[in-house]
């Protein structure tokens, strides 16, 4: 009988780890995109395919010494970024500035598409995120290097 019960609550604990695993790494996008029209949700979907593609001819170009960059655990994400723009080949830089380019145009027209309700669902997520935005890293962790500064204020 002992044993039962405690298999019983084993299973359920292990039931419960398990599915807060699982729901606890999604994003819920439902109410955003619920408000969206199928316009808008067919822009979002075919440029996010493009930028999966691009992302994937980058990665694809980066050389041995740039894979290492990338691999460094003692670089914080600053310095890792930096040093990797800098091992850039002149069509790497080109593919960056490219889909940067890109990613302005689309989020201007998709910009131009949204009503006042979709802004408003769109501004109260941003200000969560922003919100949450420092939980990432841990403070004493090989990445950090102190207190990242706000690139517009400096702060």
């Amino acid at each position: 009988m002992k044993k039962k019960i405690f298999t019983l609550i084993l299973s359920l604990v292990i039931l419960l780890i398990s599915s807060s695993m699982l729901f606890s790494q999604n994003t819920d996008y439902t109410p955003i995109m619920d408000e969206l029209t199928a316009e808008q949700q067919e822009m979002l979907k075919n440029e996010r395919q493009v930028m999966i593609e691009n992302r994937k001819q980058l990665r694809e170009s980066l050389t041995e010494e740039q894979l290492a960059i990338l691999r460094d655990k003692s670089l914080s994400k600053v310095e890792m970024k930096q040093q990797l723009k800098a091992s850039f080949t002149n069509s790497q830089n080109s593919m960056v500035r490219n889909q940067e380019t890109r990613l302005r145009k689309v989020r201007e027209k998709f910009r131009s598409t949204l009503t006042q309700r979709q802004r408003q669902l769109l501004r109260e997520r941003l200000q969560r995120l922003r919100a949450l935005r420092d939980r990432g890293e841990l403070r004493d962790g090989a990445r950090f290097r102190g207190k990242i500064r706000n690139m517009k204020t400096g702060y």
